[in-house]
């Protein structure tokens, strides 16, 4: 089997090229052939990513979190390139849905003997995400961790965020357009999930298929910050649904507007801005996932 391996050599503060060496000696150990390639930046990586999907490879593997995996996804040829992930970032949300083990070796077994899945890619103004996007209080969130906190990995990253942004929050007037019509509302964000969940296992769009050709929607309308901070550890289970200020739904489009531009993250990065239409791309993404009763 052809690999080619992508990764960030800055990643992991520094373990990036340790990791990368572990998963170089197992897959050659195995029996495959692995180019192993560093990026230089995030442009960089969705260039190697697109070129290798293109190139022939038996499987492009990409190592790191969910953020690098949106990154390679950007333009990766979706016809002709099977994607498989190794799972060396904070949250690794996607890795989880799919049901990828975390340490190397295993994930390195599931590269080279695991089925191909091919499951739903979402789109915000055509661009590529695979889990879940969000705007207003939940990208500030979003923001505020991918500027200022450096010293937290996983959950922790987000849950300091929310404390810090909360007590400047105002909520955002938003126009909400979906194929049940157009309304107008205030909310505190809005998500919108391919899968279910983000920010390191919070269970946001709780009943979120990855492969169902639709994506779930959750609204959070405008609330005090106190039913704010209490209803969203909630979310860690997908309890927070049952609150009478959060909506739940589900379908292939959804367009929003604000009064002001706002910021729209998904898979943790930067994406673009409102306003935002929210699709389904029509082609789908194969990834390797592991094989029915691992």
């Amino acid at each position: 089997m052809h690999l080619k391996v992508i990764y960030n050599p800055t990643a992991g503060r520094g373990k990036a090229r340790r990791w990368v060496r572990e998963v170089e000696e197992t897959l050659r150990a195995r029996g495959a052939r692995a180019d192993c390639e560093p990026s230089t930046g995030a442009d960089d990586l969705v260039r190697i990513a697109a070129e290798s999907s293109r190139a022939g490879y038996d499987r492009v593997v990409v190592m790191g979190g969910d953020g690098t995996l949106n990154l390679a996804l950007r333009e990766f040829d979706l016809a002709k390139g099977t994607l498989a992930l190794i799972p060396t970032g904070s949250g690794n949300d996607f890795a989880r849905v799919v049901g990828l083990p975390r340490t190397i070796r295993e994930a390195c077994d599931v590269v080279l003997n695991g089925r191909v899945r091919e499951v739903d890619v979402a789109l915000a103004n055509n661009l590529r995400y695979a889990g879940v996007a969000g705007l207003g209080f939940d990208s500030e969130v979003a923001e505020f961790a991918n500027r200022n906190v450096k010293f937290l990995r996983g959950s922790a990253v987000y849950l300091y965020a929310i404390l810090r942004v909360l007590p400047r929050f105002t909520p955002r007037r938003v126009r909400i357009r979906s194929e049940n019509g157009s309304r107008n509302e205030t909310i505190m964000f809005a998500a919108v999930g391919n899968t279910r969940q983000y920010g390191g296992g919070i269970k946001i769009t709780p009943d979120a298929e990855i492969d169902d050709g639709l994506l779930d929607l959750c609204i959070v309308h405008e609330t005090t910050r106190l039913e704010l901070l209490k209803t969203l550890p909630l979310a860690y289970t997908g309890a927070h649904v049952k609150s009478p200020f959060v909506e739940i739904g589900r379908g292939r489009t959804f367009h929003f507007e604000g009064e002001q531009p706002m910021a729209v993250y998904a898979d943790g990065e930067p994406l673009t801005r409102t306003p935002v239409e929210f699709a389904v791309c029509d082609e789908k993404l194969k990834v390797v996932v592991p094989r029915i009763g691992d």
